[in-house]
């Protein structure tokens, strides 16, 4: 069993949720062995002179069995909302991202980091998506700009450990959207839910002075939006695009 479980979690990310009733199966099969094994010793087989009477006898299904039953249609139906929910809002941005960069594992990561920490700040993730591919088209995690920004997000050092909730590595994927979805938040928030200027003051553009044509910023990231909301619905198959 421990074989069969490693063998579906080794399954690549676009086949995985497909194997989700493989480790159904299997917990079915452990919950049954493990109901059997610690059954009492009257629940053994009857001998062959009480055959007859036991065979006569209607038994009724064991109430610890019918429990077991009751939590494994429980993890069935966990599994079940967890492959619908990653094919809704994960794997079209997988998609997306495997167009940029053609490493599975790595965007796996991102788009799960996107999600998770856009719900957590009340964001689209897909807004967050659209941020990355303008600050970092190439998914380099460890890539750092001239004024020091640092990896997908482009996070100044200056923010590091603004956020409890949030790793201080920036080099970390998970720490850095973390930290870049925290960021965008707070200033959407201070711009009263104004997405363009949220954009103009992540970049650093609120008076447009220090870096030039900086106020173009945001429709860079609305092209970017708009590029990612086209292919996150296209299963035409990957391979790393030109940013």
């Amino acid at each position: 069993m421990v074989h069969i479980i490693k063998s579906v979690l080794s399954t690549p990310p676009d086949r995985r949720w497909s194997a989700a009733p493989v480790l159904g199966t299997v917990a079915s099969a452990m919950l049954v062995a493990m109901f059997y094994a610690g059954a009492p010793a009257s629940a053994a087989p009857a001998i062959p002179e009480e055959a007859a009477a036991a065979e006569a006898t209607a038994v009724s299904p064991s109430p610890q069995l019918a429990e077991l039953e009751d939590r494994l249609g429980r993890v069935m139906n966990g599994w079940s909302d967890l492959a619908r929910y990653y094919d809704s809002e994960v794997a079209p941005i997988e998609r997306v991202l495997l167009r940029y960069r053609n490493d599975p594992a790595l965007v796996e990561r991102i788009s799960v980091a996107l999600v998770r920490e856009a719900n957590r700040v009340g964001l689209e993730p897909r807004l967050l998506l659209a941020v990355l591919l303008v600050e970092n088209p190439w998914l380099d995690p460890q890539i750092r700009s001239p004024v020091g920004a640092i990896g997908l997000m482009q996070v100044m050092p200056l923010h590091r450990g603004a956020w409890t909730q949030c790793d201080q590595d920036l080099e970390d994927v998970d720490a850095n959207i973390c930290h870049g979805a925290q960021i965008f938040a707070h200033y959407f928030n201070r711009s009263g839910g104004n997405v363009e200027r949220a954009l103009l003051r992540y970049n650093g553009c609120v008076h447009g002075t220090n870096t030039p044509n900086c106020h173009q910023y945001p429709y860079h990231v609305f092209a970017r939006a708009g590029k990612a909301s086209i292919l996150a619905w296209l299963d035409t198959g990957s391979g790393a695009a030109a940013p």
